[in-house]
């Protein structure tokens, strides 16, 4: 058995400074799929 996803990558990103495990991390922009939208897929 398979198991595999399904997306809509339909929401944009933008860049920003976040602080993480007392880290400064760099997020680039990106899309990404909006809340709710992961569909899983059982083939």
């Amino acid at each position: 058995m398979a198991y595999g996803y399904l997306k809509s990558k339909s929401v944009f990103v933008r860049a920003y400074i976040r602080l993480r495990f007392g880290k400064i991390e760099h997020v680039c922009q990106h899309w990404r799929s909006a809340p709710g939208q992961l569909n899983l897929a059982l083939s």
